[in-house]
């Protein structure tokens, strides 16, 4: 039940076999990378256009920045049930001039075979606060209403992806194994986004 992350020749020298090997593998990261860019560049892209404004580039830097904190959550989630683990936000001062998304989420069963949350569905989750967006400047009480949130809360996710001003954004995603409160094999995943140059000020409009 599910509870809703060539063989070589002996005659080759290691030397050169170990030459053959490292390409490979990070030929195998980069398509990985290519994929997640992929699809969130998409997710983001047609957000924007519903809204008129230009589409965001991935930046490998940004991305490089999103990853370790992806890799932190993981250890700082570590010991922790999957259904417990909190994706907390990393320190502003360590990110100046970038804004940040966050989204994470589990997969759990008893026979534990399971796949982490997607990418496309963790970024799926900020696009749907714009059900809550009433337009206006950002942080105004009526901008925004979203349930179980202050008054101009809780669309920021959303109002972030589709910052007139923003022009990149690269991101990371990690993945923990473990068990749920109720003993559930499963995993959590995260993404983490990084955007530039950011946006959601106050007083603001986001397009």
């Amino acid at each position: 039940m599910s509870h809703k992350q060539i063989a070589i020749s002996l005659i080759i020298p290691i030397s050169v076999a170990a030459i053959l090997i490292v390409p490979w593998a990070a030929l195998h990261r980069s398509h990985a990378q290519s994929d997640i860019a992929d699809t969130v560049l998409k997710v983001h892209n047609d957000a924007r256009a519903a809204v008129g404004v230009p589409e965001l580039k991935w930046s490998d830097s940004l991305a490089a920045d999103a990853q370790s904190w992806a890799n932190e959550l993981v250890k700082l989630n570590q010991g922790k049930y999957i259904n417990q683990a909190q994706s907390q936000h990393s320190d502003p001062a360590a990110r100046t001039g970038q804004a940040e998304n966050i989204a994470s989420g589990y997969e759990a069963s008893s026979s534990g075979e399971v796949s982490p949350p997607s990418t496309a569905s963790l970024v799926q989750d900020w696009v749907n606060e714009k059900q809550y967006w009433k337009g206006g400047t950002f942080g105004s009480p009526d901008s925004c209403q979203a349930p179980g949130q202050a008054p101009g809360r809780g669309c920021g996710h959303y109002t972030q992806m589709v910052w007139r001003t923003t022009t990149e954004v690269g991101c990371g995603t990690a993945t923990l194994d473990g068990k749920t409160s109720r003993g559930l094999s499963g995993h959590w995943a995260t993404l983490v986004c990084r955007y530039s140059p950011e946006g959601n000020w106050e007083g603001q409009k986001p397009y």
